[in-house]
C-alpha cells in the first residue's frame, strides 16, 4: 500500500465514511477489515473528478453502471491524482488547464502549478498502446506524459511543454548544418534510442518530423507506432542512419540507388567517417547502438583552421534560430476546453 486516506460518500439522509487504500495496481474503498469497492488501474477504467474553484473535491469510480463519488481532503485527492497519472484515464479535469494562446490551442497552462504543458488528441486504441510505453520512460531526450483524460468522447494526452521546432523545419530553415551540429544531434538521438532499447522499446518510425530541436537539444515527441518487445530489431538504427544522411545533405536517402547516395554525400562535403557510419547504420543488420557510439566518428578531431571555420558557421546558424517559434513541437487542432458543471457534488453522489 502506498497511500491511505479517509473519504465520505454523501447520502440524502446519512453519510457513509470509508478508507481509501491505494496500491500499485488498484485502489480499494471500504473499512479497515473489508473493502467494499475495488478499482483496477487500467487505462480502460476512468477516474472521474469533481472540481470546484480549481480544487479537487471528490473522485468517482464506475460501479454497476453508475458513477459513485467520494468526497475527500483536497491534499489527499491531489496525491491520488499524482499516483494515478497515466495509469487511469481521467475525466472532468479540463478546468484545471487553461489555453493561453488562441493561435496555438495545444499550449496549456496548469492552473494550479502554473507550469506550461502541451496537449495532443489521441484515439482510444493509441491511448491503450502508447501511454503504457511512454509512462515508464524517464530520459531528457524523450517527451514525458503528465496525464491523459477524456473530454466529450475524445481522448487527450497532456505532455510536458517542449517548445522549439521540429528537426525537419529546422533543417529547412538551415539547409547547411555544420559538422559539429550534425554530430551533436545524432549523438543525442542515438543515446535516446539506446535508452529505449535498454527498456525493450522500439520506436519504429523515428524521423525528422518526430524530433523537436531547441537550443542544441533534441527530444523525440511521437510514439504512435512504438512497441514493447524483448526482441530489438535494427529498424531504429537504420532510421537514425537516414536522419544523419539528411542532416549532412538535406536530402532523403535513396534505398534503390547506392551510387547516388555516395555522390550526394560527397557533393555535400560529408566527412569520410560520417559517410562510413551512415552506411554501417543503414546496411549492417547486426550493429547495435552501443557499437555505433564507439565509432571513431564521435571522437575524431578536425584541424584548427577547419574547427574555426565550422564554429563560425555554427554561430551564424545559432543566431538565425534564436527567434524560433516556441510552439511548433506539438501543434494540432485542439477544440476549446469548456466546463459545463450542471450538477452539485451532492446531486452527483
Amino acid at each position: 500500500m502506498i497511500l491511505q486516506f479517509k473519504c465520505e460518500r454523501l447520502h440524502y439522509i446519512l453519510n457513509t465514511h470509508y478508507i481509501v487504500s491505494v496500491y500499485n495496481d488498484k485502489l480499494t474503498i471500504g473499512n479497515k477489515s473489508h473493502p467494499k469497492y475495488e478499482y483496477k488501474f487500467t487505462l480502460e477504467n476512468v477516474l472521474h473528478w469533481y472540481v470546484d474553484n480549481l480544487k479537487l473535491q471528490a473522485f468517482g469510480i464506475e460501479y454497476k453502471g453508475a458513477i459513485k463519488f467520494f468526497k475527500a481532503n483536497n491534499k489527499d485527492l491531489e496525491q491520488l491524482r499524482g499516483l494515478c497519472r497515466c495509469l487511469l484515464c481521467f475525466d472532468n479535469i479540463v478546468e484545471l488547464y487553461k489555453q493561453i494562446d488562441i493561435n496555438e490551442p495545444s499550449r496549456l497552462q496548469d492552473q494550479i502549478s502554473l507550469q506550461l504543458c502541451s496537449m495532443k488528441v489521441i484515439s482510444q486504441q493509441q491511448l491503450l498502446i502508447e501511454v503504457p510505453i511512454v509512462r515508464q520512460l524517464n530520459h531528457h531526450g524523450i517527451i514525458s506524459y503528465r496525464e491523459c483524460f477524456e473530454y466529450k468522447s475524445q481522448y487527450y494526452i497532456v505532455t510536458e511543454f517542449v517548445g522549439g521546432i521540429t528537426l525537419q523545419k529546422f533543417i529547412i530553415q538551415n539547409p547547411k548544418l555544420s559538422h559539429l551540429q550534425c554530430r551533436a544531434i545524432i549523438l543525442q538521438l542515438l543515446k535516446a534510442v539506446k535508452y529505449l532499447h535498454e527498456h525493450y522499446v522500439i520506436h519504429a518510425t523515428i524521423d525528422i518530423s518526430h524530433i523537436v530541436y531547441k537550443s542544441d537539444f533534441i527530444k523525440i515527441i511521437d510514439f504512435s507506432e512504438a512497441k514493447q518487445t524483448s526482441k530489438i530489431d535494427d529498424k531504429d538504427i537504420k532510421n537514425c542512419g537516414r536522419i544523419l544522411f539528411y542532416l549532412y545533405t538535406g536530402k532523403e536517402y535513396n534505398d534503390k540507388d547506392l551510387e547516388l547516395n555516395y555522390k550526394t554525400l560527397q557533393s555535400a562535403q560529408t566527412p569520410k567517417l560520417a559517410q562510413e557510419l551512415i552506411f554501417i547504420m543503414i546496411s549492417d543488420n547486426n550493429v547495435t547502438v552501443p557499437l555505433i557510439l564507439e565509432h571513431p566518428y564521435f571522437s575524431f578531431s578536425l584541424d584548427a583552421e577547419e574547427r574555426k571555420r565550422r564554429f563560425q558557421k555554427f554561430q551564424r546558424v545559432q543566431r538565425s534560430t534564436s527567434e524560433m517559434d516556441e510552439s511548433d513541437a506539438i501543434s494540432q487542432s485542439i477544440p476549446e476546453l469548456q466546463t459545463n458543471k450542471s450538477k452539485s457534488l451532492r446531486q452527483l453522489m
